[in-house]
């Protein structure tokens, strides 16, 4: 410690010698500029660091991943436009994520797929709501236990309005069970095909296995489901 003190009332007694204000400023940066970048980062780390904790939004009001589509239907779209109207959300209090540049299949290879990858990690982390593919598409992804089975407990309300429209398959692995499960619900006559073509032939919308927020997956079929 004594010998830190030392260095720097040297230190300072040589700038102090030092004739001319830029004179004393080149010596400090000329041996010091390190330590100088060194604190400038510090303070845009820690600076950045707590506007990200006290002001930026991490939680959402509604997820949906819109997967394998060229349609304009992704966050700031007249579709997300429309929703948030539709719906009142607080974007300044929560979230509203409309991801459209997804792209895998289950009914091929999926390894390596980092679109794939993002998708699980999402709802396995229960920050991903909702996905809409065409029909073959989200009942192979429905398969492989990545959607919530519609007919459980959680989805009552879902499922008084929109069984009939419900689409099934039979889980790839039968510790799921053996008997076909409800893993989406076929909005093909809905605006997202009528309105915005987001896919060719059919398209279907389902639960993430983990979706906290099953009262907006139930607006947003009404939404889409509902007359312009």
């Amino acid at each position: 410690m004594d010998r830190i003190k030392n260095y720097l009332r040297s230190e300072k007694e040589k700038i102090g010698e030092i004739e001319g204000t830029a004179s004393k400023f080149l010596y400090i940066w000329t041996y010091y500029y390190l330590w100088i970048l060194g604190i400038i980062a510090f303070i845009a780390l820690l600076s950045f660091s707590i506007h990200q904790y006290f002001f930026t939004v991490n939680d959402n009001w509604f997820s949906i991943t819109f997967a394998n589509t060229r349609a304009d239907v992704g966050n700031h779209s007249k579709l997300w436009e429309e929703y948030l109207s539709f719906t009142s959300y607080d974007t300044k209090e929560k979230n509203l994520v409309f991801e459209a540049q997804s792209y895998f299949d289950y009914t091929k290879d999926v390894t390596g797929n980092t679109y794939f990858e993002v998708f699980v990690a999402q709802t396995e982390a229960g920050t991903m709501d909702a996905l809409t593919m065409e029909k073959e598409s989200l009942l192979a992804t429905g398969a492989s236990g990545l959607l919530l089975d519609l007919e459980s407990e959680r989805c009552t309300s879902i499922r008084e309005k929109y069984a009939d429209r419900f689409v099934y398959c039979k889980p790839y692995d039968e510790d799921y069970g053996k008997e076909k499960v409800a893993v989406g619900i076929d909005i093909s006559d809905s605006r997202l095909m009528t309105k915005y073509h987001i896919y060719a032939e059919s398209c279907v919308i389902g639960i993430c296995a983990y979706a906290e927020h099953l009262e907006a997956v139930e607006a947003f079929l009404d939404f889409v489901l509902s007359d312009d």
